[in-house]
C-alpha cells in the first residue's frame, strides 16, 4: 500500500497553520475514502513544537522555519533509510518554499527510488512585493533556488490563476504543464466560523492582515477620518487567541484592504463568512475573485491616492452596506468558496 507524506507548514495560532495541521490529513483522507479505489497511507510529517513568536510583518517565523522544516527532512531521511518509504509513494510540501524539496528529489534519483513530489506556491522572491523579494539583495540565488524547487516537483499547485502567471512570469518560465490551479483546502472554514455572520449590531471595519508595507496599513489607519461612526480595528494590532480572531470578525460589517501582494487573500474570506463586506482593490487575486465589486485600483495605489479618494472609499464602504446585508455576504461566500476555498481539486491530483 503506497503512502502520501504530508510535510506540512509549522503551526501558528495567528495563521491557519495550525487549522491545517488539525483539518487537512483529516479532509485528506476523506477524500480518499470516498473517491479513491486504490488504498493509501496517509503520513503526515510534524516534527518540534513551535514557539508561536512570529517575525516582524511576517507569515511564519524565520529562524524557527528552518529548524522545523530541517526536522521533517532528517524525519523522513530516517524513514527512507529504514525502507519505510517505498517506490510509488508520494510527497506533499504544503508550503513550496522548503529545502527539503531539492533533498527529497535528491534522494528520490540518486537511490532509484520512484517518488513523486507535489508542492503547494504561497508567495516567493518572484513577487517584488512578497518580504523575500523586499529583503532578499541578490535575488540570483532565490530566483535559482525557486526554479529548482519548480524543476524538482512533478506538480506545482497554485490557487488562483494570478498566482501562477505571477509566478511564471516572475521567474521567466514558459507555458507549463507542471502548474495546477486547484484552490486551496480550506472547507473546514464555514464550520468553523458557523453563524457569526448573525452577530447584531455590527459595527467593526477590520484590517485582517499582516502589518508589513505590502499591505498598506497606513492607508486604513487614515481612514478613520472620514469613517468616524465605525470603529477601525487593526486585527494583529491586539493581543488575539483565534477565538478572539473570529469573534471581532463576526462584529465586522466589512473587511478592508489595499495590498499590493495578496495571492488568494484568506483573511478577506474569513471575513465573508462572517458577514463582513469585502472591501478589495481591482488588483492582484481580489480581481479574479471578487471582479465587479471590487473598487477601483488607482484608490489606493499609494498613500497619497488614498487621501485623494478617501471620501470615495468611504462613499463605497457605505454602498456596500446599503447594497449586501451579512447574510448575502454569507451566501456569497460559500460560493466563493467552492471554487477557491475547496482541496477537491487538489486531492484529486493527489490520488489520480
Amino acid at each position: 500500500m503506497p503512502t502520501l507524506w504530508i510535510f506540512d507548514i509549522e503551526p501558528h495560532e495567528q495563521r491557519y497553520t495550525s487549522e491545517w495541521q488539525t483539518y487537512l490529513p483529516k479532509q485528506i483522507e476523506g477524500f480518499r475514502q470516498a473517491n479513491s479505489r486504490k488504498r493509501w497511507n496517509v503520513q503526515t510529517i510534524s516534527t518540534i513544537q513551535t514557539g508561536g513568536k512570529l517575525s516582524q510583518g511576517a507569515f511564519l517565523n524565520f529562524a524557527e522555519t528552518n529548524v522545523y522544516k530541517s526536522f521533517q527532512v532528517s524525519a523522513f531521511a530516517k524513514d527512507v533509510e529504514l525502507k519505510n518509504v517505498k517506490p510509488g509513494d508520494r510527497l506533499l510540501f504544503t508550503d513550496a518554499w522548503h529545502p527539503g524539496v531539492v533533498q527529497c528529489r535528491y534522494m528520490s534519483d540518486l537511490l532509484n527510488l520512484d517518488l513523486t513530489i507535489d508542492v503547494m506556491w504561497h508567495a516567493g522572491s518572484y513577487d517584488k512585493h512578497d518580504i523575500l523579494s523586499q529583503k532578499t539583495k541578490n535575488k540570483r540565488w532565490s530566483f535559482a533556488f525557486e526554479q529548482a524547487i519548480y524543476e524538482a516537483a512533478d506538480r506545482n499547485y497554485f490557487a488562483t490563476q494570478y498566482h501562477r502567471d505571477l509566478f511564471l512570469l516572475g521567474l521567466k518560465i514558459g507555458p507549463s504543464k507542471k502548474c495546477r490551479i486547484v484552490g486551496w483546502p480550506m472547507e473546514y472554514l464555514p464550520n468553523l466560523l458557523k453563524d457569526r455572520y448573525k452577530t447584531p449590531n455590527k459595527n467593526t471595519i477590520i484590517f485582517p492582515h499582516r502589518i508589513s508595507p505590502e499591505k498598506q496599513p497606513d492607508i486604513f489607519r487614515n481612514l478613520q477620518a472620514v469613517l468616524g461612526s465605525h470603529d477601525l480595528v487593526l486585527a494583529q494590532s491586539k493581543p488575539l487567541d483565534k477565538s478572539d480572531y473570529h469573534d471581532l470578525l463576526g462584529d465586522s460589517i466589512a473587511s478592508f484592504s489595499a495590498s499590493h501582494q495578496e495571492t488568494l487573500g484568506i483573511g478577506t474570506y474569513e471575513a465573508m463568512l462572517c458577514g463582513a463586506i469585502p472591501i478589495v482593490p481591482a488588483r492582484l487575486a481580489y480581481k479574479e475573485i471578487y471582479q465587479d465589486i471590487c473598487y477601483p485600483s488607482i484608490w489606493t495605489k499609494d498613500r497619497n491616492k488614498a487621501m485623494q479618494f478617501a471620501p470615495a472609499i468611504a462613499a463605497h464602504i457605505n454602498n456596500m452596506q446599503v447594497a449586501y446585508t451579512p447574510l448575502q455576504i454569507h451566501n456569497m461566500a460559500r460560493v466563493i468558496g467552492g471554487q477557491y476555498f475547496n482541496g477537491g481539486k487538489l486531492y484529486a491530483q493527489l490520488f489520480r
